[in-house]
């Protein structure tokens, strides 16, 4: 077993493409990639799917070997879109992802909020701000009760303030002053306040530039 420090080792964090934290990597006794587990997990789940992977099931590979007689199930093409995600294959998960919020446009499945949220924050990872905004404001305007809702304003706000083109930090700050004003209550509002206040202390050094 080896540990690195994916944000001082960024040139091997490159190359396997590991842009989420924890990413553990399961290899093969020739030290190739069988598959990974993203995120954190309970050590019964953890242990269950590396089991798994090293038996072949599950993994990314035999997934893309299921997809033509599963095209069309709904669950199986949200895990597939998912598991190109984690591996950073953004093209391939986002072909996945809008395949499956055009078959499950009403959100039916619960997931196609959550898709679109992925979709947001894949694009804003490849710095197209364009469309980390759109993603997140489809959520915002289609679906109000969705768990994802507050969510996506913030991806939003952070999709201007990333962005950098004239009149993008106006916007951001405007989303983060709202923010706050609109969930007080809210674990993100302090952190929207925070944001809104950086923001003006940037805006104004750019005027006085």
């Amino acid at each position: 077993m080896a540990k690195l420090n994916a944000e001082v080792d960024t040139t091997t964090a490159a190359r396997y493409r590991v842009l989420s934290y924890p990413t553990i990597m399961v290899l093969n006794e020739n030290g190739e990639e069988v598959d990974r587990v993203v995120g954190y997990y309970r050590a019964p789940e953890f242990i269950s799917q590396v089991q798994d992977y090293m038996a072949g099931k599950n993994t990314l590979a035999s997934q893309i070997a299921e997809e033509p007689a599963k095209k069309n199930d709904l669950e199986f093409v949200y895990k597939l879109a998912d598991h190109f995600a984690d591996h950073g294959l953004f093209d391939e998960s986002r072909k996945r992802f809008l395949i499956f919020v055009g078959m499950d446009p009403k959100n039916r499945s619960g997931r196609t909020d959550d898709a679109y949220y992925r979709l947001a924050r894949m694009a804003r990872k490849e710095h197209d701000y364009a469309s980390d905004r759109k993603y997140a404001r489809i959520i915002v305007d289609r679906y109000p009760d969705s768990d994802m809702y507050k969510s996506a304003i913030l991806e939003e706000g952070q999709g201007y303030r990333k962005d950098g083109k004239p009149g993008m930090l106006e916007k951001a700050r405007a989303i983060f002053i709202d923010y706050a004003k609109r969930f007080p209550q809210d674990e993100d509002a302090p952190w929207a306040k925070e944001q809104a206040d950086t923001l003006a202390a940037k805006i104004a050094a750019r005027r006085g530039a």
